[in-house]
């Protein structure tokens, strides 16, 4: 038989199977295996890209190309060409007049077109506020709050900037891309980029900051970063909304991770379906391959004909599947349409692919193993059925894991993750196993004891097939877990996640403080009632060397490296761990004296390539400074403390002229306390950073309203995949009880015997789920997610209750229709 000849017979063995209904179960596996995985994948993309897109009005663009000079005409008709709307802006410092009065102020010239994402909120004239998209006229500027205090100024009053008289005409109380820089801190004011020639302050050698902001499609705005990258010249740097904020970026680092959790879970549960639904395929054909081979086949072609039939099969529910979760995506667009996104992407085309691919990989990792196992079937099975079915052997646990692990790390997009999760899923396989074959041998001695009709075949009948049972457990105990992960784990990691903004987070900072105004700073702040907050030092330092070799940022590939290398670090020193902060590699140091060393975040550490014990030499105002790398932290850039990203001993730096920094909290009704302290510290700056809080919670609720989305998808599908379990056993239970019947059993009596069984595994796999839902929500928090969590005690009792009324409700179906099943017409097709 030729290749030709082969597909041809696998293609009428699937048709014939098909119109049998032998396939069936199998197929109703594979396709909502399928349209789960495909549905969370449309979803999450699109999703994910429209929340990102939304988040970039922080950014006022969806792309921003930040340069020291002005950008060349080529940049501007190469976004053209690609269809992308454009946006510029200039932002210097200089000096704002009114009268006598005279204020540096932090000026931003903006065109017309500004800004392309997000919204300006002004107070005019008239006391109303106004939000929008729009810029300021030509020979009109706008102001925030601290430069109409130092000038003295209200609206509609007119003010300088170099050449220019501009007339007042609104009070910034928003603006898109204000928030983003935290070191923004003198006050602001927006004019009309029109007016910036005429107002002399750019000349030859003006330190400004250009900047481009493009805005359009995804697929345009992914074609001008790959050009734009190819095309950067010392000066130019990208900007997206995850580099220019590290809370923004902590925050949609957490989503992802809980929407690959949601993935990662119903690929779980798929893979349990097909794996018994395949098992019971093939089960029931051992006698069919014998006949083949009594008929002439070999063996090599029998196996390939099923994996050929497999194959076919994969591809049709892989478009079948696709197509259910492109579907599926739609009606969850319509239940999400209160997250806030206005206009979400279509997803990404080649997401259509995963469905076929998956449904390939799928399938084939869990069937190959027993297809081998066809070349054992000896055509004497055709008279001697005893002669039992052929030994799979190891091969298809190594073969289900990579399967598994291959489509996590597709679907996720995180090896680290996916390893984590298919190694606690692998843990809690065997501690299942292992408790479930000791609580079974344990309980059928109780059934025997027990006078109980539905109590004693109930168990009696996981008894006479314990690897089924074994099966059965495993398979439900972690879709179950599932559940229970999908449920009350998520609100609590989720719950633990929004909790990690604190209401009390502090919304000012305070720097340039001085030496000598320390002790006088922290009495007002007693005086007023407040507690004295924490001075952190803080010296401007550049990096020079690793391991004695100079640091050339023209050399570094990564853009962010080349950003960190080329600027100065502010850098400090203490004695004590800050809050927030955990060592992951090297000791803290301790003790009041301490030799030269330095600790470095690990996102820095990984960016710039320092690894432990590595030597860096720092310049500080002239003075080298070169020492060990002793310990890696993990910072908590999300509670909006001051973090450094270098930290030193603070005997080192005795003799360095510092400035401090801290943080506060203020509420809004005192924000008079700021001008006391301005009035009392002239030199102090205090910088507002309650919009990027307010920014950073929008952005955090609104990911956890996808997330909630998320896993109820993965719910549904996870009760699907449970029903498909059980229908995979409806005939040995058919079997089971049609014999009963013969042998005098009513309805009622069978019907009592199979929720005996049912309730058995119920209960007993709802306690093993809550136990490994336990554990691993707090592996997810800690591990992966970086988050508190406290474990859930009802998890046990619940996941027994769960447990009960989710097995016995997805398998009340198949018990009427086995308990009404004619007893002889069974009994003739089993035999």
């Amino acid at each position: 038989m030729n290749l030709l000849q082969r597909w041809a017979f696998a293609l009428r063995l699937l048709l014939r199977e098909w119109r049998s209904g032998e396939l069936g179960v199998l197929l109703l596996a594979l396709v909502v295996a399928v349209g789960a995985m495909t549905s969370v994948s449309f979803f999450a993309d699109r999703i994910e890209r429209g929340l990102s897109q939304q988040s970039a009005r922080l950014l006022a663009a969806d792309l921003v190309v930040n340069a020291n000079a002005p950008l060349p005409a080529p940049w501007q008709d190469e976004a053209r060409r690609l269809g992308l709307s454009l946006a510029s802006s200039v932002s210097f410092p200089s000096m704002s007049f009114a009268g006598d009065e005279a204020a540096l102020s932090n000026l931003k010239a903006v065109s017309a077109a500004y800004p392309l994402r997000g919204e300006v909120s002004l107070r005019l004239m008239n006391g109303r506020e106004q939000n929008g998209r729009f810029a300021p006229a030509q020979g009109e500027a706008w102001v925030d709050a601290r430069l109409l205090s130092r000038l003295k100024l209200k609206l509609g009053d007119r003010l300088g900037v170099g050449r220019l008289q501009l007339t007042i005409a609104g009070e910034i109380l928003r603006e898109p891309d204000g928030a983003l820089d935290l070191y923004n801190f003198v006050p602001r004011l927006v004019f009309n980029q029109a007016d910036l020639a005429a107002s002399g302050l750019i000349q030859e050698g003006s330190r400004a900051r250009y900047r481009l902001m493009v805005a359009g499609d995804g697929r345009q705005v992914e074609a001008f970063r790959r050009w734009a990258k190819s095309h950067l010249t010392p000066g130019m740097r990208l900007e997206n909304i995850e580099e220019a904020r590290p809370e923004v970026k902590t925050a949609l680092e957490r989503a992802r991770r809980f929407l690959g959790i949601a993935t990662m879970l119903t690929v779980a549960l798929a893979a349990a379906a097909v794996a018994m639904a395949v098992r019971r395929y093939l089960a029931r054909h051992w006698q069919s391959v014998a006949v083949m081979r009594a008929l002439g086949m070999g063996s090599g072609e029998v196996w390939q004909v099923f994996a050929l039939l497999f194959a076919m099969l994969a591809l049709a529910c892989g478009v079948i599947g696709a197509g259910l979760g492109y579907g599926l995506q739609w009606l969850l667009i319509s239940v999400a349409s209160g997250l806030g996104v206005e206009t979400l992407p279509q997803p990404a085309w080649w997401l259509g692919l995963l469905g076929p691919l998956s449904s390939l990989v799928l399938l084939l990792g869990l069937a190959l193993p027993p297809i081998l196992a066809l070349r054992q079937v000896s055509p004497l099975r055709v008279m001697r059925s005893e002669t039992g079915a052929p030994r799979i052997g190891a091969l298809a646990p190594v073969l289900a894991l990579s399967a598994l692990l291959l489509l996590a790390a597709w679907q996720v997009g995180d090896a680290t993750l996916g390893l984590w999760l298919l190694g606690a899923l692998g843990s809690f396989f065997v501690a299942v196993a292992l408790v479930s074959m000791a609580l079974l041998a344990l309980v059928r001695r109780l059934a025997r004891r027990s006078g109980k009709l539905g109590w004693r075949y109930g168990v009696a009948n996981l008894a006479r097939r314990p690897w089924l049972a074994l099966i059965q457990l495993v398979a439900l105990s972690v879709g179950l877990m599932a559940l229970l992960l999908l449920t009350v784990v998520r609100g609590d990691l989720i719950n633990s996640w929004q909790n990690s903004i604190p209401p009390d987070a502090p919304n000012k900072f305070a720097i340039n403080i001085q030496e000598d105004q320390r002790a006088a700073l922290g009495d007002s702040f007693v005086q007023s009632g407040r507690p004295a907050p924490e001075l952190s030092p803080m010296v401007r330092a550049r990096l020079l060397a690793i391991n004695g070799k100079a640091v050339n940022p023209a050399k570094l590939a990564d853009e962010r490296a080349r950003r960190l290398a080329e600027r100065e670090f502010n850098l400090s020193w203490r004695d004590s761990l800050p809050a927030g902060n955990q060592i992951v590699a090297g000791k803290w140091w301790e003790g009041a004296r301490v030799t030269p060393q330095f600790s470095v975040e690990a996102g820095l550490a990984d960016t710039l390539g320092i690894r432990l014990g590595d030597s860096l030499s720092f310049d500080i105002a002239g003075t080298p400074y070169q020492a060990k790398v002793t310990s890696l932290r993990k910072v908590a850039w999300d509670n909006f403390r001051a973090n450094f990203f270098v930290l030193a001993p603070p005997n080192w730096f005795a003799g360095e002229r510092a400035s401090y920094i801290t943080s506060f909290r203020l509420p809004p009704e005192s924000e008079g306390f700021v001008s006391q302290l301005l009035a009392r510290f002239p030199n102090l700056t205090v910088i507002d950073i309650g919009v990027i809080i307010t920014e950073v919670r929008a952005v955090v609720e609104r990911l956890s309203r996808a997330v909630e989305v998320m896993f109820l998808l993965s719910l549904a599908a996870g009760v699907l995949v449970l029903w498909a379990t059980f229908a995979a056993t409806r005939h040995e239970r058919l079997a089971d009880m049609a014999l009963m019947r013969a042998l005098g059993a009513s309805r009622r009596q069978l019907r009592v015997v199979l929720l005996s069984e049912l309730a058995f595994i119920g209960a007993l796999s709802g306690f093993l789920a809550g136990a490994g839902a336990m554990l691993t929500g707090a592996v997810i928090a800690k591990e992966l997610l970086a988050l508190p969590f406290t474990p859930n005690l009802w998890l046990l009792p619940g996941g027994v209750l769960l447990g009960m009324l989710v097995v016995c409700g997805a398998g009340w179906p198949l018990v009427g229709r086995v308990a009404n099943a004619p007893p002889l017409a069974v009994l003739r097709a089993e035999l």
